[in-house]
């Protein structure tokens, strides 16, 4: 029996990061969730009568550095600042790490620029999001492209774990 190839699952992935899926995962479960079931899957295909497999390698991502991660804030603005400014790059292709710093520092300014609402950064980010997932899905997409879809991905978590954290810390409070 063969698998769905990593296209179909990856699509399957990008569909379910859209709609919230993840955003009770930290990062750490949300990167082991993409290469387990994408990424780092091995699978196999049926052409012609004869089987064959393949092999995809890992693809390292950027993450951000657990104990900034994991920290406590007064305020959702700075555990977002935070996180953004201590993304890890570890062995992260060279090709398209240029793409991911200029997205990173774009968006580390742009919230600067929304302190007092967080609300239409999320949007912002969003519509961004939006307009480069068609772009990035074409198969003569360069790296740099990539790199800046892929830090998009990393902003949209962040967004999503401060709120998680924020509603967490409410829910402490309200039951004490």
């Amino acid at each position: 029996m063969s698998e769905k190839p990593w296209s179909e699952s990856l699509d399957e992935m990008l569909a379910k990061l859209n709609n919230g899926d993840f955003v009770d995962q930290s990062l750490y479960e949300f990167e082991k969730t993409i290469n387990d079931s994408v990424l780092g899957a091995r699978y196999q295909s049926t052409r012609k009568g004869s089987t064959y497999s393949t092999t995809n390698y890992k693809t390292v991502v950027p993450h951000i550095d657990r104990a900034v991660e994991n920290a406590k804030y007064s305020s959702r603005y700075l555990h977002i600042v935070n996180c953004l400014e201590n993304i890890v790059y570890h062995r992260y292709p060279e090709s398209k790490k240029d793409g991911y710093q200029k997205a990173i520092s774009y968006y580390l300014e742009e919230i600067k620029k929304h302190q007092s609402s967080l609300k239409a950064f999320d949007i912002q980010v969003s519509e961004d999001m939006a307009a480069y997932k068609n772009r990035v899905r074409s198969s003569n997409t360069d790296d740099y492209l990539r790199g800046y879809y892929d830090a998009l991905l990393m902003v949209k978590k962040i967004l999503n774990n401060s709120k998680l954290a924020k509603l967490a810390e409410l829910a402490n409070k309200v039951g004490k």
